[in-house]
């Protein structure tokens, strides 16, 4: 009478091993690369977050009449950036030239970027 096997045979386990390897090595490679990823969401944000200002000076201009942080004054992206945004993120490159002198409102392309694929901002000039 044989008794009954109990375990694993070393093919199985190294079987195992292996495949787990392999799964490791995939997994790795595919989280990597996630900080390239990151940067261009965060640019992506930076620049709704100019966009969004731009839009809300542009409600508050037009519901009060008041003054506007955009205006003539304002001659390149980084400057409307820095009337708009309430705190403007370190390292952070804002390029486009501004011309507030097309209508009312004057629509604006920005280009902001800190590494990785720039992002587009669209910023409203007020007269």
């Amino acid at each position: 009478m044989q008794k009954a096997q109990k375990g694993f045979t070393l093919i199985e386990l190294v079987v195992v091993i292996v495949l787990l390897g392999i799964l490791g090595v995939t997994a790795l490679a595919r989280f990597q690369d996630l900080s390239a990823d990151a940067q261009d969401a965060a640019n992506e944000g930076v620049a709704s977050e100019l966009s969004s200002g731009s839009s809300i000076n542009f409600a508050t201009r037009s519901l009060n009449g008041g003054g506007s942080a955009i205006d003539g004054a304002a001659q390149n992206c980084e400057d409307a950036a820095t009337a708009v945004m309430a705190i403007k993120p370190a390292g952070y490159i804002f390029t486009g030239s501004t011309d507030c002198s097309g209508g009312s409102p004057a629509t604006l392309s920005c280009t902001v970027s800190d590494g990785g694929v720039p992002a587009t901002a669209v910023v409203l000039c007020i007269l």
